[in-house]
């Protein structure tokens, strides 16, 4: 494909201003990081009050939890090709064993 007649866009324009975005977006970010991280930090302390009365609640009726998930069926999630390996492994043991 060819280029239209006109003006061609510099590229080194296009990659100055790219770096220099890059640059302003980077200092950006470093700049925010220590605000964002306060703002984590105070958070976490008001959650701490909430985490504990949840926790008390949780062993107020935690009798009920526990004899619910005591009944819960066990299922096999190995994948298959997993399953097959350790069929093929179970085969060449009982095989190795008999001679």
């Amino acid at each position: 494909m060819h280029q239209l007649p006109g003006r061609r866009p510099n590229r080194w324009l296009r990659t100055v201003l790219a770096v220099a975005l890059t640059a302003v977006v980077t200092v950006w970010m470093v700049a925010l990081l220590p605000f964002l991280l306060l703002a984590s930090l105070i958070i976490a302390i008001l959650m701490v009050p909430v985490m504990q009365r949840l926790r008390k609640e949780l062993e107020s009726t935690g009798s009920d939890l526990g004899a619910r998930t005591i009944n819960v069926p066990k299922v096999d999630v190995t994948p298959w090709h997993r399953q097959v390996r350790n069929a093929w492994q179970k085969r060449s043991e009982r095989s190795n064993k008999k001679f």
